[in-house]
């Protein structure tokens, strides 16, 4: 009897950890205008460097998709601890080069300004 109690709460343990996961939850924000679009796009944890200019950590099966007047990228966990980046279709790194870095920088920047908008006072 004691082992059939011990299936039964291992199993509801289960059943609750799978039921609090939000499978597939994203977030959307839109900007746009006659000359300007900008769409943010992230889902899990992302975490920003101190100095606002770049992405220290995305969380497993996280990710951030940023978009600007025609510009985009796509960040993402590689899976072995680092950040993959997909700029503009394109395949993925993870050392950017200078104008790749200027983007990010860019991009974090209205990412926090979006942020800050959208925080309840």
């Amino acid at each position: 009897m004691n082992k059939r109690i011990q299936i039964v709460v291992l199993a509801l343990i289960i059943i609750g950890t799978v039921a609090a996961c939000d499978w597939d939850k994203s977030t959307t924000i839109v900007n746009k205008t006659d000359n300007f679009y900008q769409k943010i796009k992230y889902s899990g944890k992302v975490v920003f460097t101190e100095n606002a200019k770049g992405i220290e950590y995305i969380s497993d099966h996280g990710y951030l998709e940023f978009e600007q007047n025609g510009r985009r990228f796509k960040a993402k966990d590689n899976g072995k601890g680092r950040i993959g980046y997909e700029f503009d279709g394109g395949s993925q790194v993870t050392d950017l080069n200078l104008e790749q870095k200027e983007f990010i920088a860019r991009a974090v920047q209205s990412i926090v300004k979006e942020r800050k908008k959208s925080k309840p006072e």
